[in-house]
């Protein structure tokens, strides 16, 4: 199923790039779920830029880096893998245990050395966190370095500082191979004529089992608690 915000129904145009290069994600299992966020014939435009302090470069997201009320969503059931990443204080977390945990969850995909949109993601987060917790106690934040070559638990630990986040706010790193699986299974990249480019993505989930609901814009605090709400209701009316 997909929508947009402003009611008008669609989809990306959807195709795998060939061939991949050296860092590109891994082919996932075609099981995944509609949606599949590698674009062919995707140019890159005169207002894209290159970021990344490891050996990853990323073609960051074109449009201006603020909330805007232009933003797509969509619904899958995303695969879980099971890998084990490290979090700000460098303790090793089963990913897998931790998205099967009670109770809603909300997912972004950053880099500590982004400096367009992943301060704005990072921003709707910490802005709205409290609200979200407060809607439904449990909830937790994750966020997850696609750099983990560059963004070590250190680095993590001192981003999370710069927004505030609670302990309800997870930030996790990982191999290379395992960030590679994370994001492959999430369409959390888009990928085209050998370049990676990184959307701005953020992944709202009811409870363990549940679709997700995935937002591709920089949302506002109020959109992001609104969408959230949306996503807790739909799991009422459901029940």
């Amino acid at each position: 199923m997909t929508i947009s915000h402003n009611r008008r129904s669609g989809l990306f145009a959807l195709s795998l790039a060939a061939p991949l290069f050296l860092f590109a994600l891994p082919v996932v299992a075609q099981d995944a779920h509609a949606g599949h966020d590698m674009h062919k014939g995707h140019d890159m435009k005169s207002g894209e830029h290159e970021m990344g302090h490891g050996p990853q470069k990323f073609i960051m997201f074109d449009g201006p880096a603020k909330p805007s009320a232009n933003y797509k969503i969509t619904s899958s059931a995303y695969r879980t893998p099971d890998v084990t990443l490290y979090d700000q204080s460098g303790t090793a977390r089963s990913l897998k245990d931790m998205l099967d945990q009670p109770g809603p969850v909300a997912l972004q995909f950053i880099f500590t050395s982004c400096a367009t949109v992943c301060p704005v993601l990072s921003a709707s987060f910490s802005q709205a966190s409290h609200e979200m917790a407060d809607l439904a106690p449990g909830t937790r934040l994750l966020s997850i370095s696609i750099d983990p070559e560059y963004d070590t638990p250190e680095r993590l630990a001192r981003y999370a500082q710069r927004y505030n986040a609670g302990e309800n706010w997870t930030f996790l790193t990982g191999s290379l191979a395992d960030i590679r699986t994370v994001i492959g299974n999430f369409d959390a990249l888009l990928e085209s004529n050998n370049k990676i480019y990184h959307r701005p993505y953020t992944y709202l989930r009811s409870k363990a089992g549940a679709e997700w609901t995935r937002l591709d814009g920089l949302l506002s605090k109020a959109a992001l608690v609104k969408e959230f709400t949306t996503v807790l209701q739909h799991e009422t009316a459901a029940r």
